[in-house]
């Protein structure tokens, strides 16, 4: 493709179409105006939701408990199957397969423990977040040219 050609096809295009920018916002308001005041350009605001943190709070809480739960009734079925196969060689192989499954059930266990109280941390704190931002941005004055007081 010759350079002239190239040149056409850009020039042929930015005719068609203005260029805009846009990262992680809001569209672009057609009529050109700017947003104001601490509205975001589409005309509602930016809110946070403890929601999502606690429900995932509830999750790793219920995942707790079944896994505990179920850790409780493996061991409890191991017990029973251990007498009645005692004398069998391959007991010692269900005992180690007991062992590996109780480490990885704990380990599940004890992870989601940590994880509720810091997941339910986490949607207050962010709440305090917002708070405190939204007072510091309510203190900043600006008057009609734009300019902060």
């Amino acid at each position: 493709m010759a350079w002239e050609e190239w040149e056409q096809l850009k020039a042929s295009a930015a005719e068609r179409q203005p260029t805009r920018m846009q990262l992680n916002q809001m569209p672009a308001d057609p009529g050109g105006s700017a947003p104001s005041g601490r509205e975001n350009g589409g005309g509602g605001r930016l809110k946070h939701s403890a929601q999502p943190w606690n429900r995932a709070a509830k999750t790793a809480d219920d995942l707790r408990s079944s896994t505990n739960t179920t850790r409780t009734a493996l061991t409890t079925a191991h017990e029973g199957m251990v007498r009645g196969l005692t004398g069998l060689e391959s007991l010692a192989e269900l005992k180690g397969v007991l062992t590996s499954w109780e480490k990885r059930l704990d380990a599940v266990r004890d992870e989601c423990e940590s994880l509720e109280p810091t997941l339910r941390a986490v949607g207050k704190e962010l709440a305090g977040v917002d708070t405190g931002t939204a007072a510091r941005v309510n203190a900043v004055r600006v008057n009609r040219e734009g300019d902060a007081e």
